[in-house]
């Protein structure tokens, strides 16, 4: 999808054909004729334009010829510029009548197609209705007589029509734009035009703040999240800490996303739905982007909602292999551009879309990876995390206020807080994310990747402006209970995080694979002297017993080994058992996809590799020593052989 390069034109959303007088009564079907106009070099005669010439003899009295340009006459009402927080575009408004009366619709089209000399606008917007006379210089002056007639009256107006939703400083006021106008410190304010597109985009409006006791209930309903999940009761104080974060995206980057893990049935997109529910109309059937989008369409979107909460719903990767790697990689992209704050374009200097929003995505399962966890903080639920049965159950109640906009309102609100005080938070915010940050290195709350005490900056300091938000509401029940349990649940969530590292380590991954390889008999392992099955467990090492004698199955990809003072030692052939293992992966429907140089050296950064050389050229560690074996000297790669043994 192309970003920067506007449509050719585009038909107004929802337009009417424009109220023209006509000399046929308005109904389309009349003459359509009226009085003529005069200006410059052109005039409207019959409906219609007409060039104006003068010669020294022939026509009128004074000389005067007209040449008919074609069967309409039209006016550039408004030019408009879209700015989409890339490049501005230009698009002018023309509203059109023909000759008979016949009014043509409402378009705009692009400033740069409409001073064309070679431009088919009027045929694009209005097919065959119109008609434009032959010859060389009719559309140039077709244009100019456009042009000069739409000024007849003065200059034509212009405005700015803003294609994301988000923080933008007007006449040095802040304004947070979204599909209903602007939140200023003063409210809501209906005149600033924002245009998100069309689909679910169109969900992204908020009302005028709510004040007084409907803004105290409804900061009440919002406390109700942090009791969602009352096993797992830090998922609530995540999903409070995410919206209060997204819209101080414009003070400092957000560069993570919130990813909510679970089988079908248990809830995550309610979970999405509720959170996204204060930005808008939105409920679990109208997200704005899923994992069915393309690349280039969800990168739009999410740059669009900047300052503000984007929701990608159902990454579940299932079908044939190419389907399941293009999901990944559109997966991988997003999450590494998102935490790079960066668009894909890197070849050019044209600016392309990127994030700019605070992300929670949902999914059956967690796209492969140690890097992209890095990016992430991942909540898993569970079929009894959430009630979504009882009659009572919170999650109707939370709902509910979503339904009332209760939760739009309080964003308003939330935001009406925020503006006058923009200037001085983007001062501020990234000190306060870099002292949680460090706080949060210091004391090794969060520890499962070198990003997580970033994330947990963020999170505090977001929570900690919301919470000041809060004490300005009168009658609100414990304002300040938010702070009081996030010490304990941002470190209980960060503690769980660890897991998941170790789940996506690529090396653990190979390591489960070449097991696995064994047991199944898909490879063997052979004793380095004779061939023969090793001593110890043989059969964690491929070799099956078959009428009274152990047989090897598979491929042989290593041996069994012994140093000089007679410990084990487990050699491996890198080019055998890297085949073996990315096909058994392959196989089961998850490709091994980390080369073998970077797998090796992962391995020997981590301690599996225990015996290397150095490089006669580089003087670098050499992964690879000589062995003799059964079969003469061989190059192998020397591990542990509890890496397979203590699994056996």
């Amino acid at each position: 999808m192309t970003q920067n390069k506007p449509p050719v034109l585009a038909i107004v959303g929802k337009a009417k054909k424009p109220a023209i007088k006509t000399g046929g009564g308005g109904t389309g079907s009349g003459s359509g004729k009226s009085e003529a106009v005069s200006f410059s070099n052109y005039s409207t005669n019959n409906g219609a334009f007409h060039r104006i010439k003068y010669v020294k003899s022939g026509g009128d009295s004074d000389g005067r010829l007209e040449f008919s340009l074609c069967n309409f006459v039209c006016k550039i009402t408004k030019i408009i510029i879209q700015d989409d927080g890339l490049v501005d575009t230009s698009f002018v408004r023309i509203e059109g009548r023909r000759n008979d009366g016949f009014l043509l619709t409402l378009v705009d089209v692009p400033m740069k197609e409409f001073m064309s000399s070679r431009s088919t606008w009027v045929s694009d917007a209005w097919g065959l209705k119109p008609y434009i006379e032959t010859g060389a210089t009719v559309r140039e002056n077709l244009r100019a007589a456009i042009q000069l007639y739409s000024s007849l009256d003065g200059d034509v107006p212009s405005c700015t029509v803003y294609k994301y939703t988000g923080w933008k400083k007007l006449n040095d006021t802040w304004h947070y734009l979204t599909g209903s106008g602007a939140i200023t410190a003063s409210g809501l304010v209906e005149n600033v035009e924002v245009d998100l597109g069309f689909n679910n985009m169109k969900c992204y409006q908020l009302p005028a703040p709510l004040t007084g006791d409907k803004l105290t209930t409804a900061a009440n309903s919002a406390l109700l999240l942090l009791n969602i999940c009352p096993k797992k009761p830090y998922i609530g104080l995540i999903l409070l800490a995410a919206i209060a974060r997204a819209p101080l995206g414009e003070c400092h980057p957000t560069d993570f996303i919130i990813w909510i893990q679970s089988l079908t049935g248990c809830g995550k997109s309610e979970l999405a739905a509720l959170a996204l529910g204060f930005f808008g109309d939105f409920e679990a059937r109208n997200f704005p982007a899923n994992w069915g989008d393309s690349a280039g369409q969800c990168e739009v979107k999410a740059h669009r909602c900047k300052d503000s909460l984007f929701v990608i719903d159902e990454y579940k990767p299932s079908g044939d292999q190419k389907k399941v790697a293009d999901l990944k990689a559109f997966a991988d992209r997003f999450i590494m551009n998102t935490g790079n704050q960066s668009g894909r374009d890197v070849m050019t200097t044209a600016r392309v879309a990127y994030n700019r929003s605070m992300t929670i995505a949902t999914g059956e399962d967690l796209p492969p990876g140690q890097s992209n966890l890095g990016r992430m903080l991942v909540l898993e639920l569970d079929r009894s995390d959430i009630d979504l049965l009882s009659k009572d159950r919170l999650i109707s109640q939370l709902q509910e206020a979503r339904e009332k906009g209760l939760f739009t309102g309080l964003m308003s609100a939330y935001l009406q807080y925020l503006a006058p005080r923009m200037d001085q938070l983007k001062k501020d915010l990234p000190k306060h994310v870099k002292e949680y940050r460090d706080y949060a290195a210091r004391n090794k709350i969060a520890t499962s990747h070198n990003r997580a005490p970033e994330l947990y900056g963020n999170l505090y300091a977001a929570l900690e402006v919301f919470t000041d938000f809060l004490e300005t509401i009168e009658g609100l029940e414990e304002p300040n209970r938010l702070m009081g349990v996030v010490d304990y649940q941002l470190a209980q969530v960060f503690s769980e995080q660890g897991a998941y590292q170790i789940e996506q380590d690529e090396t653990e991954k190979f390591l489960n694979l070449l097991r696995a390889v064994l047991s199944t008999g898909c490879g063997h392992v052979a004793y380095y002297i004779d061939q023969s099955a090793p001593s110890e467990h043989p059969h964690a090492y491929g070799w099956r017993r078959e009428a009274g004698d152990l047989m090897p199955k598979g491929e042989l990809i290593g041996w069994y080994g012994k140093t000089p003072k007679n410990e084990p030692e487990l050699w491996l052939s890198q080019e055998a058992v890297f085949k073996a293992v990315q096909r058994f992966a392959r196989d089961q429907g998850s490709p091994f996809l980390m080369s073998p140089g970077t797998l090796w050296r992962r391995l020997h950064e981590k301690g599996h590799i225990i015996q290397t050389e150095p490089d006669g050229k580089s003087g670098r560690p050499r992964l690879t020593v000589k062995k003799k074996t059964a079969g003469g000297h061989k190059r192998v790669m020397v591990l542990n052989p509890n890496v397979i043994e203590s699994e056996s």
